[in-house]
This record gives structure tokens, sequence and C-alpha cells, in this order.
């Protein structure tokens, strides 16, 4: 067990050296205390706010997983969801409220 730990350390300090050589030893301004909150990166994406098809892509692989344990019948339904819900939020900007 304490060898296990031990190399669970090792990893652990290998994966900061790396990513502070990664960075070339420049501090971030997120570890600095006097900058401001729009000194780091601006944007990370964009996003839909009212989108219901996130919920949807989190049914689709509960009823597939759902499907392995119990019925196995729920198995395409799920498939079926899944690629419903992809096309649903691929193309959610070419209709609707949000339509460019």
């Amino acid at each position: 067990v304490f060898l296990f730990a031990a190399f669970m350390t090792g990893l652990i300090g290998f994966f900061v050296t790396a990513l502070h050589r990664g960075q070339k030893g420049v501090e971030l301004p997120e570890d600095r205390l006097d900058v401001g909150i729009d000194d780091a990166d601006p944007e990370v994406g964009e996003f839909a706010p009212w989108s219901w098809w996130p919920i949807v892509l989190a049914a689709a692989p509960a009823v597939g997983v759902l499907g392995l344990a119990t019925a196995h019948f729920l198995l395409p339904l799920a498939a079926a969801l899944l690629v419903i819900g992809l096309v649903g939020w691929v193309y959610e900007y070419y209709r609707g409220n949000f339509a460019r």
C-alpha cells in the first residue's frame, strides 16, 4: 500500500513539474493577487442559453445503460435518442428563436 501511495505521489509530482515546464515558468494571471477578472482568457465558447438538447443527450446513455442492465429492446431506442439529440443540438441555431 505504501509503495502504491509513493508511486501515485511521484505521478502527481511529475505532472506538476511537466505543467510548470509547459508554462515556461511564467506566472499566470490567475496566480497573481493584483489582477482583474478580465486579465485572463476572455471566453471559453458559445453556448445556447435555453437549450434542452443536453438533457436529451444525457437521457440517451441513461436509457442505453438501463437497456444493457434490464431490457435489451431499449438499446435501439437509446441509439435513436442519441442521434436525435446530436442532430437537434448541432442544428438548433438554424431554426426557432436562435436562428441566424
